[in-house]
């Protein structure tokens, strides 16, 4: 008889399963736990701030900037309340949900906007009432985008001192990848050309910010806080808009530059560059085309020709060779040479402005009359490397320092000895140099310092245009003084001379044009030849420049004046009249100026 087999019961073959299951339950508790410690202890802060990102959003808000006003608290440049349309990356849906915007546009702004998702970026500015209010009726159907009102630039006055101003547009993408504008963020206005560029960090303020509590569509729900933005400091220039507007008009139709300035502290008065352009359109976001029809206009009306242009100074530069000459004791008042209206240099023969010549002449005639005749033999006299010395004395050939971006050095001449291969400087140079052609090349700024120096005695300042700097409440933060760079080593007796020679040029001679009753005045005409005579030049490109530099008035004075026509021909026709503009409104019944000129003083006659 078989022995039954002894079975296990049910709870003995469950045990194993049960425990295995146990174990794993335990396990998967154990990493639950451990994970939840994981996020809640070590990466808590990080969850703490992507939930809150996700639930708040901060918007900047910007600070308006800083008025520029002229010398008498006169508004050149102020702001305007505008709309401006936004995206946040995170919270777009789709780029068929922004009104009226290329889908091209709206995918090239998310692209910039990838590193920073829920950094709201701007998409559009100054919207128009149109279509502001259809953004407004959509808004619910339209996460992630937002209307703000914002300040921007304006400028009441349009395009006058435009190239002085400059202009605020947006930091581009080559700027934001550069170290110093790391602190910007995509779509924000900063100052890029002249006053608004220097001193945009016055003028800028310090932005603001709200915080923002949107639902998961991106869309506002409530104001959690905000900071209130501080708006920048307003810039005092030298400027006097009174003036300004006076050279502005007289210059109308015209392509050079009229520049004047205090003699004695170096303040910049007025400043006109023209072709020139409208800053208010920089307001507007400007397409990639409409910026490159604007950089690559032949024109180049985003330079300053004020500072940044150079050319040749024509009969002008004959007043430094007369100072040479008298300094040297190469010439005297009295010394005399005869103009037939020609001279020959062996055999090269080298003519006068005017056919027949001026007769024989003294150094004051010469300069009344601007001979050319005579400065040949007056620059052979004197020597090239005097005249050059006494140039870069008066501060031609070197940068003067206004500080508003590049400026044109100029050149003078460099004479070197003929060597093998090389011609060298010949006595040909010299007669060229001596009416201010050839290697003499000058700013018109320049130019300005240069006779500021002859009318104060022999003193050149540093130009500037900013006077001061004053917080919102009228608090002044910074004042600029004139600085003095050096006293010029020259007789007091050969200035007074050119002074008077520079009087006889505008009673007598080839700059009456600029005369105004009642104030004298002295300048000296410039006729520049125009080198390049390349194919496709037209007519009007291959005429002249015309120069007129002056001071006002002669006993006692006030204001120098420069004006350069680009192509306008002679000097005294094209030039001359636009300074008497700017004496005839600095010196007018309203003008600070006005008494400085004697009431019973009598119009001079008009020489031949």
């Amino acid at each position: 008889m078989g022995v039954n087999p002894v079975l296990p019961t049910p709870s003995q073959t469950l045990a194993p399963r049960i425990q295995t299951a146990v174990l794993c339950v335990g396990i998967a508790f154990l990493i639950l736990l451990l994970r939840l410690w994981y996020m809640q202890i070590l990466e808590g802060d990080r969850y703490f701030s992507l939930s809150t990102t996700n639930r708040l959003r901060v918007r900047p808000v910007e600070a308006p900037r800083g008025f520029i006003l002229d010398r008498h608290g006169e508004i050149l440049v102020e702001n305007r309340p505008t709309f401006d349309l936004y995206v946040t990356p995170e919270d777009v849906t789709s780029p068929a949900e922004i009104l009226e915007v290329p889908k091209e546009e709206i995918e090239a702004r998310l692209h910039e906007g990838r590193e920073r998702p829920y950094q709201p970026l701007l998409l559009r500015k100054d919207l128009d009432e149109r279509r502001m209010v259809a953004v407004e009726e959509r808004k619910l159907d339209l996460p992630g985008v937002s209307l703000r009102v914002r300040p921007v630039r304006a400028y009441p006055s349009g395009g006058i001192a435009a190239n002085l101003l400059g202009y605020v547009s947006e930091v581009n993408q080559a700027q934001l990848a550069r170290e110093e504008y790391q602190d910007f963020r995509p779509g924000e206005n900063l100052g890029q050309a002249g006053v608004e560029q220097r001193f945009d960090a016055f003028i800028r303020g310090l932005d603001g910010g709200e915080q923002v509590e949107v639902d998961a569509r991106g869309r506002a729900l409530r104001l959690v806080s905000r900071i209130e933005p501080r708006s920048g400091s307003n810039i005092y220039l030298t400027i006097d808009k009174r003036i300004q507007e006076a050279a502005e008009a007289a210059f109308a139709g015209k392509k050079g530059t009229v520049v004047a300035m205090n003699p004695t502290t170096g303040e910049i008065l007025a400043m006109v560059s023209r072709p020139s352009y409208d800053p208010n359109m920089f307001a507007q976001r400007l397409t990639a085309e409409e910026w490159q029809r604007i950089a690559d206009d032949a024109t180049h009306p985003l330079q300053n020709r004020a500072f940044q242009a150079q050319y040749p100074p024509g009969s002008v530069f004959k007043l430094m060779v007369a100072i040479a000459g008298l300094e040297s004791g190469a010439l005297t008042p009295e010394t005399k040479f005869s103009c037939p209206g020609y001279f020959y240099l062996g055999n090269v023969k080298f003519d006068d402005w005017k056919k027949g010549g001026h007769g024989t002449l003294d150094l004051r005639s010469a300069i009344v009359n601007s001979c050319n005749v005579y400065f040949y033999q007056a620059g052979l006299k004197v020597g090239i490397e005097e005249m050059t010395r006494v140039a870069r004395a008066f501060g031609l050939g070197d940068p003067p320092g206004l500080g508003l971006g590049d400026e044109a050095t100029g050149s003078l001449p460099n004479p070197q000895p003929r060597r093998r291969g090389q011609p060298g400087w010949s006595a040909g140079n010299t007669v060229v140099a001596s009416i201010g052609q050839g290697p003499v090349v000058t700013s018109p700024m320049q130019l300005l310092s240069m006779v500021s120096a002859i009318a104060n005695g022999g003193t050149i300042y540093r130009p500037f245009v900013v006077k001061k700097i004053a917080a919102l409440s009228g608090e002044v933060l910074d004042e600029y003084e004139p600085e003095s760079l050096r006293r010029l080593s020259i007789k007091p007796e050969t200035l007074a001379f050119i002074r008077q020679a520079m009087l006889g040029v505008v009673n007598e001679g080839t700059g009456f044009r600029a005369k105004v009753p009642g104030i004298p005045i002295g300048g000296k005409t410039g006729t520049a030849q125009v080198v390049r005579k390349g194919e496709g030049k037209g007519i009007a490109e291959l005429k002249d420049h015309g120069w007129f530099v002056s001071f006002a008035p002669v006993d006692n004075p006030q204001i120098p004046v420069v004006v350069l026509v680009e192509n306008g021909g002679f000097g005294g026709l094209v030039a001359a009249p636009v300074a008497k503009a700017v004496y005839e409104a600095a010196f007018g019944a309203r003008s600070p100026f006005a008494r400085l000129v004697p009431a019973d003083t009598k119009e001079p006659d008009i020489g031949d």
